[in-house]
């Protein structure tokens, strides 16, 4: 009995051994595989309703809507469903005849436990009885960047009538976190190529908050073809229009629907009405200097970037609604002091029109001796940005030796500037940094280019203009502060000193930007004092 009750024992602690659940062990890392499909890869006559898919072990899916595509497109609801190592994908669409579909499922399909993406997981069939096998390749890029975009939507289209603006394309597929794409199974016939942000998830380009480029060129897909380049930027191209004009007892103010590029103004003069830009350029703003009683014809003609036009007549008016109250207020937008003109330019913004200057309260401070006045020609208000822009040559003053290590100072005593309602800027008292070649830098750039007009600019990490020069292959760009620098070129097709932008019902593109890469893949460049960096050869 004894022996008996201790093999019971046993038994049971065999049996508890058993089922107990391991713990630990290895993370799986395998992506699932793909066993079989319907229809098979590169099947020819599909006459089946679904896509079905199986799989090695149990799958999940991650943004399918997002992360699977389908060219052409088998509509907005097309349903995915998994049942464990099933896939099932049933199409809101009928098939086409005759036509061959690319399924890439990017990282769609994962396994239940990890998460693992299945690997390079594409599908191509038809419909009829061939497979077009054709490709368009590509990358995208970013206009005013470095940096690449990602998760960006490029399609294609084939007729003049097109809108990317309104329409949505049959063929399309997203760009990799490397900015590269790729169309696959397409018929030898020519198409036309854009990309965009589709933030939205709408298949059409909203320019008001994406970015989107195109190519105007016909593009005939060819495996054998190099890539394309797609570069995007941020570009409202609806049309420019007058939105509103709202009345007060102080101003008029002209909205439109978007930034304005420029403006002609005619009918008001300046003693009945001085205007400026708001802050955001999409609203004209007249403040009213004249009798309660009056009302004033304008005319104006204003463009945007794109070079559309408004033109149009309205009244400006006095209004019993009450504008409300803005103290005077001034921004500091830019001080640089150069060293080879010995010149310091100071630009300050302001909210509201200047009424009175008094000019004695603006000077050089050298020390409590010498002062230097602002000549009258080296100051100037740019009313419609809201700008003044001072300059004045730094003299070189002897002092004391005690006072060898101060600057001298941009003084704008307070009742300096004094608005049109009579309310004064503060006291501003702004220190110049008198510098030497030897607090300096230099960048040697060489351009190695068949293009005839160019613009080759120094810029600084966050994109801001420090120096620029036009057509010249070589350049030695000095005296930049030390810091932290990028090299971008325009090519200046139009020869007019700036960059324009395309426009997608005129059929223009925008002019293209190339930024200086070195050979180790850096883009930015790092700048001491008393260095010289270069010769940096770009090449376009």
């Amino acid at each position: 009995m004894k022996h008996n009750f201790k093999s019971i024992i046993l038994l049971i602690t065999w049996g508890c051994a058993n089922v107990a659940m391991p713990t630990g062990g290895p993370r799986d890392k395998t992506p699932p595989e793909l066993l079989i499909s319907n229809p098979a890869n590169n099947q020819l006559n599909f006459t089946g309703n679904t896509i079905e898919l199986d799989f090695n072990e149990d799958i999940k899916l991650k943004d399918p809507k997002e992360e699977i595509l389908i060219v052409p497109s088998i509509g907005k609801k097309t349903l995915f469903s998994v049942k464990k190592t099933n896939l099932m994908i049933k199409p809101e669409l009928e098939w086409q005849p005759n036509t061959t579909y690319s399924v890439n499922f990017r990282e769609g399909v994962q396994d239940l436990s990890e998460g693992n993406p299945a690997e390079n997981l594409r599908l191509a069939f038809s419909t009829g009885s061939v497979i077009d096998s054709l490709t368009i390749n590509g990358r995208v890029k970013d206009s005013f960047s470095e940096k690449v975009p990602e998760k960006i939507t490029i399609a294609l289209y084939q007729t003049d009538t097109f809108d990317i603006f309104k329409h949505t394309p049959t063929y399309f597929t997203k760009s990799t976190k490397e900015g590269l794409f790729s169309i696959p199974n397409l018929k030898a016939t020519d198409y036309f190529i854009y990309a965009f942000d589709d933030k939205n998830k709408n298949l059409k380009v909203d320019s008001r908050t994406e970015k989107f480029g195109f190519l105007t060129k016909v593009i005939a897909p060819d495996t054998s073809r190099d890539s394309l380049e797609i570069p995007l930027s941020m570009l409202d191209s609806r049309r420019l229009l007058l939105t509103n004009i709202r009345h007060s007892d102080k101003v008029s103010r002209v909205r439109f629907n978007k930034q304005v590029d420029s403006i002609r103004v005619a009918g008001v003069s300046k003693k009945e009405a001085i205007y400026t830009y708001s802050d955001d350029k999409s609203e004209l703003i007249f403040y009213n200097t004249f009798a309660k009683t009056d009302s004033i014809k304008t005319h104006i003609i204003a463009r945007d970037s794109l070079g559309q036009n408004i033109d149009t007549t309205f009244y400006i008016r006095y209004s019993e609604i009450k504008a409300l109250p803005e103290t005077f207020k001034t921004k500091e937008l830019s001080a640089n002091y150069n060293v080879k003109s010995k010149v310091f330019r100071y630009t300050l913004g302001y909210n509201k029109p200047i009424g009175v200057v008094n000019r004695d309260s603006i000077y050089i401070l050298y020390d409590s001796i010498n002062t230097k006045p602002i000549d009258p020609k080296n100051f100037n208000i740019d009313t419609l940005n809201h700008q003044i822009i001072i300059e004045s040559i730094i003299n070189e003053i002897t002092k004391p030796e005690k006072d060898k290590t101060e600057n001298p100072k941009l003084i704008l005593g307070k009742g300096a500037i004094i608005s049109i309602e009579n309310d004064s800027i503060k006291h501003i008292e702004k220190e110049i940094v008198i510098q030497t070649e030897e607090d300096l830098g230099a960048i040697i750039v060489q351009a190695q280019t068949a293009a005839k007009n160019y613009i080759i600019q120094v810029i600084t990490s966050d994109n801001k203009i420090v120096q620029n020069i036009s057509n010249i292959k070589e350049y030695t760009f000095r005296y930049l502060q030390p810091n932290e620098y990028k090299i971008r070129v325009i090519i200046d097709e139009n020869n007019n000193g700036k960059w324009d932008v395309g426009n997608f019902y005129k059929k223009t593109e925008s002019e293209k930007i190339i930024f200086y890469k070195s050979e180790d893949g850096k883009y930015s460049t790092q700048l001491r004092a008393y260095f010289e960096i270069g010769p940096l050869l770009i090449k376009f």
